[in-house]
């Protein structure tokens, strides 16, 4: 028990340093959030050396699988009440469930916000949303892999590092799983770097900018604003964000191939990329079609604008939105479900199935009736030049029935607790899906959020689609518990 309280005081010690960001904000600007942010991190500091004390003498190295994975657990739980301190303090959020929920909504770059008058809540505060996100979106559990060297030190590393990251097959890109993740963070902070540059050069002041990289970069969805993305004037910051969510949505460790492999053609090479990049086009192209064709924008430059932007808004699951597309055809919703479902590339911020599942579900399911007309012919499910382990196949097709199942159960849940059937389906998606705001709970239809168990279930499908959905449910079944 001492080597779990030994991650969480790490956990809790970086979420806590995390506050010091918005704090000197809130110190530079003299908003009103500068008192709150204090208190939330001596409170954290607290919990931290509480921890500290209670895991002495621990060493993360020594973990077993089963520690890892209560860890990577409790750490997300811990985090994300954290999180939710300065909005209890400040009284953005009007209750302490509420700020448990925006913290969890935060941390699992879900975006959905019980803070309905956002403008009224202090700058400083809107900026540690953003930032929680950011913290969230690649995962706490990896910063603390890439900054404490015990942490990847044995088989536990591996353990807490597929524990967060959603992936049915995890490679090293380095012998060390501590290389692998300093890797994934200087990819991540460099990306977040590049988008506030542009969105500075485009005429946004550095809190618009930091605000809305964070979001971004994280696929969580948060703007300091109410109305999102649509709240900048012109173009240019909607495409910049549409260009910085695709980028987000692709496999970091593909940017060490092209980066440090210096080779683009294995890039490209990549099944489960070209995928990505097929569907984007194909849906975008098609989604822009419809709303020129249907007369919802009289320009053939802004539906090409919106169709695009909601189309990588969905697909990385960052549930952006700069207009309300509930006035549009059917026909566009159902296509914005299916790639909400599908999601973006497996280790990335983004949440759904990921398309390297969806790829090898395909494949599989096109042999089986290849063999079906070749009766005796042994033909293995290729993802490019290689072969899938049986195995990885089994595991996609089983996270697949797990993700229904968890689907349904929250659709099951929410129309049972009141919601309307059309809400509930896509609310469900949204929080399981890591979606958030821009799918299923508006702009301006979805779920109320203001029943107690409707929050309830939508922060459980919310951790069940961040942690992958067994590293979350396997507690509860009894072996887990036998030694």
């Amino acid at each position: 028990m001492r080597m779990i309280f030994r991650l969480l005081s790490a956990v809790t010690a970086a979420t806590t340093l995390a506050m010091s960001l918005p704090i000197l904000a809130a110190a530079w600007s003299g908003d009103g959030g500068f008192r709150a942010l204090v208190m939330a991190f001596l409170a954290g500091a607290c919990v931290s050396a509480l921890l500290v004390w209670a895991g002495r003498g621990a060493s993360i190295s020594g973990m077993s699988a089963r520690d890892a994975l209560l860890s990577v657990i409790v750490s997300w739980l811990a985090a994300s009440a954290l999180t939710a301190l300065p909005y209890i303090f400040s009284g953005a959020a009007p209750t302490p469930l509420d700020a448990f929920f925006e913290g969890v909504s935060g941390f699992t770059t879900t975006g959905v916000s019980v803070i309905r008058d956002l403008e009224s809540a202090p700058r400083s505060i809107r900026l540690w949303r953003s930032f929680s996100e950011w913290i969230g979106g690649l995962g706490i559990i990896v910063l603390i892999l890439a900054v404490l060297p015990s942490a990847g030190a044995s088989g536990a590393g591996m353990w807490l590092y597929k524990a967060e990251l959603s992936s049915p097959v995890h490679e090293r890109l380095t012998p060390r799983i501590q290389q692998t993740a300093v890797f994934l963070w200087k990819t991540y902070i460099a990306l977040t770097a590049a988008q506030i540059f542009f969105l500075l050069w485009g005429g946004l002041d550095l809190y618009d900018s930091a605000t809305l990289a964070f979001s971004t970069v994280s696929t969580g969805g948060f703007s300091p604003y109410s109305d999102n993305v649509g709240h900048f004037e012109g173009n240019y910051v909607k495409w910049v964000t549409a260009v910085f969510l695709f980028l987000s949505g692709i496999n970091l460790t593909l940017y060490h191939t092209l980066i440090v492999g210096r080779n683009p053609s294995r890039v490209w090479g990549n099944p489960e990329t070209r995928f990505y990049v097929v569907i984007f086009l194909a849906f975008g192209s098609l989604i822009s079609a419809i709303l020129y064709s249907h007369g919802v924008f009289r320009s053939l430059r802004t539906s090409i604008l919106e169709g695009f932007f909601y189309t990588i808004s969905m697909l990385s699951t960052g549930g952006f939105f700069i207009s309300d597309y509930e006035t549009w055809p059917a026909v566009t919703r159902f296509l914005m479900m299916i790639m909400a479902f599908c999601g973006g590339c497996a280790i990335s911020t983004t949440g759904g199935l990921t398309c390297v599942r969806v790829v090898v579900i395909i494949k599989h399911v096109w042999d089986e009736f290849t063999r079906l007309l070749h009766q005796g012919a042994i033909i293995p499910t290729r993802l490019g030049d290689s072969a899938v382990d049986a195995e990885v196949v089994s595991s996609c097709f089983a996270y697949l029935s797990a993700y229904m199942i968890a689907f349904f159960t929250g659709f099951a849940l929410l129309t049972l607790f009141g919601e309307d059937p059309t809400a509930a389906l896509s609310g469900a998606a949204a929080a399981l899906g890591n979606i958030g705001p821009g799918f299923g709970i508006g702009p301006s239809a979805g779920l109320t959020l203001g029943k107690t168990s409707v929050k309830l279930v939508s922060m459980a499908l919310m951790l069940c689609g961040r942690l992958e959905i067994f590293t979350l449910i396997v507690i509860f079944t009894p072996r887990f518990w036998r030694r």
